[in-house]
């Protein structure tokens, strides 16, 4: 519960500065073959809430740096592989010994030309891990800018949740609320995470059943209480006054008592026909 709490109440300015920063990134992505801002606006379903718009956008980042992180991770391991190869290869070249070079000349050229390929295996093996080192904090730079926007996202969510429940603040961010490090980022990376947080605050001994699952099955859990959750719809309210009933004639408005005889007019009179 203090990663649901710490993302909603307070963000360290750091991490504002970078969720803004990917704000402006999401915005201005897809514009990067000349298409304008405005262009991009009009390409977007009119109809979709801002709200739905923004996490679609949120969305697409997200899946583009977690495609990044992936590169880069598969390039870490292809450099450590090479440095390993690279170190193993050199481990193999054993230095010449005197005793095989009976001219002291040859000895000496040979030790010389193993110093020099030593050194070059060391020399590759130093760039291969440098390579490494490089691609792995290139992931950590990726995985922080994709924390910045998860944070401004979830931030985002809880002010509308409050929109829609209004002790929001009480029942899905109570400090005491059974809710693990696990639940906690995938609630924030829902969709539907403020309402799985509100359902748990109201079903707190299910929070704790799921608190005390492995994260497999938490996640499950959790998917299959986003599943069934259906957002509460705002009330709308309208001045408008009711719809006009049609106007009925009586039954005797259509019936001419002048003309009637004395027993059909008796009869109308018993059913109400004519008053």
């Amino acid at each position: 519960m203090d990663e649901i709490s710490a993302a909603t109440e307070t963000v360290a300015p750091s991490v504002v500065v970078e969720a803004q920063d990917s704000e402006t990134e999401i915005q201005t992505e897809g514009q990067a073959d000349g298409q304008t801002a405005s262009e991009t606006t009009e390409t977007e379903d009119p109809k979709k809430s801002e709200a739905a718009k923004r996490r679609e956008r949120e969305k697409a980042y997200r899946a583009r740096l977690q495609a990044e992180a992936a590169e880069a991770r598969s390039e870490a391991d292809q450099a450590k592989a090479r440095r390993q190869a690279i170190l193993d290869a050199g481990k193999k070249e054993a230095p010449p010994r005197e005793a095989d070079f009976p001219d002291p000349i040859e000895f000496a050229a040979a030790k010389a030309i193993w110093g020099a390929e030593q050194r070059l295996t060391e020399r590759e093996a130093r760039n291969a891990g440098e390579a490494a080192q490089a691609a792995e904090d290139k992931i950590k730079e990726i995985s922080q800018r994709e924390r910045a926007v998860i944070a401004s996202a979830w931030t985002a969510q809880v002010a509308e949740a409050k929109g829609r429940y209004a002790d929001f603040d009480q029942v899905a961010l109570a400090n005491d609320l059974p809710v693990t490090e696990a639940m906690g980022e995938l609630i924030m990376t829902s969709e539907a995470g403020p309402d799985v947080l509100y359902h748990l605050g109201q079903n707190r001994a299910l929070a704790a059943q799921i608190a005390g699952l492995n994260a497999v099955e938490a996640a499950r859990a959790i998917g299959r209480i986003e599943a069934s959750l259906s957002r509460p719809k705002p009330k709308t309210e309208t001045n408008a006054p009711p719809p006009i009933s049609p106007v009925r004639g009586s039954a005797g408005a259509s019936l001419n008592a002048d003309k009637l005889s004395m027993e059909d007019y008796i009869a109308a009179r018993k059913s109400g026909k004519i008053r």
